[in-house]
């Protein structure tokens, strides 16, 4: 099996030029006292496993990332190959895979054991058909540019061939965020009423704002797996209700806690984290809405920016400040660019003033989430050092992602992107702040010439790539990095065997509540 990729060579870590604070964001798992977790003599069979999540299910999303279906996704989906903790892919529901001399072809074999909770056998039009889905702009993957380079073929019964004009850094972010979906049912899938994959539990029921039950999956093709008999999840958006679950036992993990909530937890050896990946924090700016139409009024925002008081106050200290959209560990990372707004509240006056936007009323919307409502506390508060007057505007993240896809946020929007890890030339096409038809409605044909230039970019014209790309993004200014920051879930020590993918879906397929 070959399972390297240009990419990942990309990703070793800068030695002595990353914040440490960064090394926490690119790993699977966070470390923890090992004393925390129980040792049992073996595994301990049956039981329900209860999980709490901080927004609802979006099973009509199943093929994009989001916060809503990290609780349950990978327990009823799989897919193709998945990123390890050192972001090199591994085989899931393919058995191996084999890349053309060019690497503009990559044959991947499945597994011929695979059956979808429906009874049908996987084949390798199961994985042609989700791969198609990507492109489809309705399903709203954030890899949908990166599919939409690629051929994918069925070239055998359990065999898929996937061409491209030239090597793609982005395919194996692709396959780990593609689940392989029931071709006959996914179309009913939005509702909650065919949620058909060939994980280790199956979708049972959807109570909308409420919860969701799963059940073992006796046909697993994994020998005695899971251990869990059901899994239940709960939505408790109420981050103090969060915590109550966890310490009063009814929930066995949790995520969407606040930065104090956690740091609480992780000094109580009853608890542990599971690092769910990174995430970028930025503030989104419409360029065709008043008074950020004005490059100087959006410049202004970023000097207004108090970045170190947000790493302080919404994350705890556990945050790396930077002003670039890319993985510190992106080999090209142009450091030397990372602080280029630095906080200078005068000068942020004097563009504001002189762009006649004083006293402009700003709506910024943001999901109604703990972390989210914490980091418009202070984004409010810069601006309305520089003499704008911020509203809130805080919305369902249902109705927030639904208008995010659309463009409708607004004239300012905070928003969250968990693709640290990520290569660059995945992030300008993935990330929906960078995005062609980004919610900030920014679009020009300089824009697109840099980004090709970075995917078409060999090793050694990349640095200078990503830089000139970087460069444009910041005088630009139609979005600002606030922070880029670990996403934990908070545990039980108890909870035995469960690990955590990059990108923040739970697997639970080995997991168990040691006695």
């Amino acid at each position: 099996m070959s399972s390297s990729s240009p990419f990942l060579s990309r990703r070793a870590l800068l030695a002595g030029s990353v914040s440490t604070a960064f090394v926490a964001l690119t790993g699977c798992r966070a470390a923890v006292d090992d004393a925390a977790t129980p040792r049992a003599a073996g595994p301990v069979r049956g039981g329900t496993l209860q999980l709490a999540a901080s927004a609802d299910a979006q099973p009509g999303a199943v093929l994009a990332n989001r916060a809503g279906n990290w609780m349950w996704r990978r327990l009823v989906f799989e897919p193709l190959a998945e990123l390890d903790d050192q972001r090199r892919p591994q085989p899931v529901l393919a058995r191996s895979w084999t890349f053309n001399a060019a690497r503009t072809k990559l044959v991947i074999e499945l597994r011929d054991d695979v059956t979808f909770h429906s009874g049908r056998r996987m084949t390798a039009e199961d994985a042609v058909y989700s791969l198609e889905q990507v492109k489809d702009a309705r399903n709203a993957s954030q890899l949908r540019a990166v599919a939409l380079r690629l051929h994918v073929a069925a070239t055998g019964p359990h065999q898929v061939t996937v061409s491209m004009d030239k090597p793609s850094d982005s395919l194996f972010d692709l396959l780990h965020l593609t689940p392989i979906v029931d071709r006959d049912t996914f179309p009913r899938i939005g509702d909650g009423s065919a949620v058909i994959g060939t994980g280790p539990f199956v979708w049972k029921q959807w109570r909308p704002k409420a919860g969701i039950t799963l059940e073992r999956n006796p046909a697993y093709r994994v020998p005695d797996r899971p251990y869990f008999d059901k899994v239940e999840v709960s939505v408790i958006t109420d981050p103090t209700a969060l915590q109550a679950a966890l310490r009063g036992g009814r929930a066995h993990l949790a995520n969407g806690l606040t930065s104090v909530d956690i740091a609480a937890l992780r000094s109580d050896r009853a608890f542990a984290l599971e690092n769910a990946g990174g995430v970028f924090y930025p503030l989104g700016l419409n360029v065709a809405a008043a008074p950020f139409d004005r490059r100087e009024v959006r410049q202004a925002v970023g000097y207004a920016l108090d970045r170190e008081r947000i790493k302080s106050q919404v994350f705890g200290d556990d945050a790396l400040v930077t002003d670039l959209w890319w993985s510190p560990n992106e080999s090209s990372y142009p450091k030397s660019l990372s602080d280029h707004y630095r906080l200078d509240l005068d000068k942020a006056k004097g563009l504001i003033a002189r762009a006649g936007a004083t006293g402009a009323r700003v709506p910024i919307a943001f999901a109604n989430l703990p972390t989210m409502k914490s980091l418009f506390e202070v984004v409010r508060y810069n601006l309305e050092q520089i003499g704008l007057a911020p509203e809130a505007v805080a919305l369902d993240t249902a109705e927030y992602d639904a208008r995010q896809v659309a463009g409708t946020l607004g004239p300012a929007f905070l928003l969250l992107h968990g693709m640290v890890g990520f290569s660059a030339a995945t992030i300008v096409d993935a990330m929906p702040s960078l995005r062609t038809g980004n919610p900030s409605r920014f679009a020009e044909p300089r824009y697109d010439t840099l980004k090709a230039g970075l995917q078409q970019a060999d090793d050694a014209a990349r640095p200078k790539a990503l830089a000139d790309l970087s460069e444009y993004l910041l005088d630009s200014a139609f979005s600002h990095v606030t922070a880029v920051a670990p996403q934990y879930h908070v545990r039980s020590a108890k909870l035995t065997g469960l690990t955590t993918v990059p990108l923040g879906c739970v697997v639970a397929t080995d997991a168990y509540l040691a006695a």
